[in-house]
Formats: C-alpha cells, structure tokens, sequence
C-alpha cells in the first residue's frame, strides 16, 4: 500500500477513534450529570415537604393560640364584675386567610369554615376595640358585647355558662372537651391539638 493511503487510513481511524471515546465521555458525563440532578431534585422535594410541614405545624399554632387567647381573655373580662381602668384588644393573626388555606388539605371545608368564622369575629373584636381610645361607661358595655359575641360563637346558648368556671386553672385540653363548647369548635380544636402532638 501506499503511503499516502496509509496515512489516510490511520488519520480516518484516529478520528473515528477520537469520536467513539469523546461520544462514550460526553455519555459517561451526561449520565453523571443526570444523576446529581436527579439526587438535587430528590433533596429539593424533601426538603419542601419538611418546610411545608414545618409551616403547617406553625400555623395550627397560631390558630390554636388565637383561639385560646380569645377565649381566655374573653372570660376573664367577663368574670371581672369591676369597670377596668384600661382595656385591651384582642390579638389576631391579621393574614388568617393564609393560615387556613395552607390547612386546605388535611381539614374539610366545614372545618375550614369553623375557623374562617372565628377569625372573622376576632377581626371584627380586634379592629373595634382598637378604636376605643377612652374607657367611659358606654365603652365599656360595648367592650363587654364584643367579648359576649366572641364567646356565643364557641359556646352557642352556653355562653353565660362558660363564665361560671374557674379559667385560670383550665387546660387548653380541659378548655375544648368542655361539653358547653359547640360540637364543631369542639371537634376542631380537638383535632388541630392532635395534630399539632402529632408534627
């Protein structure tokens, strides 16, 4: 053979060569790549569902905590038969919309009505009492009515009832398996408890 033939043989073998092993790398670099990714997706997927549920269990704190705090603080005025010299607002987590909707999947929508409800009487009670600046007689009386609606919503025609108890010594526990509380508000705090030992 000749040389020339040779030559051209050994330069087309060697970028037929070149282009096998540079194909078999690109491969090899490709399926590595695909691998890290797929091990960043599975890590960023875990990762997600760890914060969602960290911010679930956050906001059936909140909730429970707004509810309790309502209750309580209505009772206790309530139980006060002496005209206070100062009075306070409610406090309510103002973007509650949110907090329930992030609750959308584990509770029905009657549940999620339940608490819609309740905060939608808190905001009411927090944006009222937050327009009262002086504690005349007539304040008062209103102060008081907003702490009665609070208290009918939970407790229905029992509300003059719940007064009666001692609440500095009842347990948020003690507090929702009162059989004087509305069966729904019962079961719902019961359930956002539960959950919240549960996460």
């Amino acid at each position: 053979m000749s040389m020339p033939l040779i030559s051209a043989l050994i330069s087309s073998g060697g970028l037929i060569l070149g282009s096998v092993i540079g194909a078999c790398c690109s491969w090899y670099i490709n399926k590595l790549s695909l691998n890290e990714q797929n091990k960043l997706k599975v890590q960023d997927f875990s990762y997600q569902e760890k914060y969602k549920l960290q911010e679930k269990h956050i906001n059936i704190n909140i909730i429970r905590l707004d509810f309790c705090t309502a209750i309580y603080q209505s009772i206790r005025y309530l139980q006060n038969t002496e005209k206070p010299l100062e009075h306070y607002t409610i406090p309510a987590y103002s973007n509650y919309h949110k907090i329930v909707a992030s609750l959308s999947e584990d509770y029905s929508l009657k549940e999620l009505s339940y608490i819609y409800q309740f905060y939608a009487i808190l905001d009411n009670a927090h944006i009222s009492l937050s327009k009262i600046d002086k504690l005349t007689d007539s304040n008062y009386l209103y102060i008081r009515s907003v702490f009665f609606s609070i208290l009918k919503k939970i407790y229905g025609n029992n509300y003059l009832k719940i007064l009666n108890k001692d609440i500095e010594n009842i347990s948020f526990k003690e507090l929702y398996s009162d059989p004087l509380m509305k069966e729904g508000y019962r079961n719902l705090l019961r359930s956002l408890d539960e959950q919240y030992i549960k996460e």
